[in-house]
């Protein structure tokens, strides 16, 4: 005896299709707020291994500053508007903190993708002294 099975693929596909665009958007947002963290990380090692060759504070202060902005616009998706660097520099050792807001991405505030915060904040450290 042979059924009636049209229409069987359509009711599948509307039980599955809305779970599977889910999982794919939130692939896509978790990705993109790696891709952002990654390129804040390396701005920040960036920045740190810069300074490293200037001879005062003032300068370690520049060429980080320049390194950082340099990096984040050649990332394509980083805006140094957004971004907050504090640098601590006590003569021996030198931390590159860079916070950076990524509230504008549009990938980050998708409602039904629960993802992490849009506050990313990344530090980067080196030794100034010699061996």
């Amino acid at each position: 005896m042979w059924r009636d099975i049209r229409g069987t693929a359509v009711a599948e596909m509307a039980i599955v299709l809305p779970v599977l665009l889910a999982l794919i958007l939130g692939i896509i947002s978790y990705g993109d707020w790696f891709y952002v963290a990654h390129n804040v990380q390396q701005a920040a090692n960036n920045s740190a291994r810069s300074a490293v060759g200037g001879l005062t504070s003032t300068e370690r202060l520049q060429m980080a500053l320049a390194t950082a902005k340099s990096d984040m616009m050649r990332s394509g998706n980083l805006d140094f508007k957004n971004a907050t660097l504090n640098i601590d520099d006590d003569g021996t050792s030198l931390t590159v903190h860079v916070r950076y807001d990524a509230s504008s991405d549009p990938l980050l505030h998708l409602s039904f993708v629960n993802t992490p915060s849009s506050i990313i904040e990344r530090a980067a450290s080196v030794r100034l002294d010699s061996l």
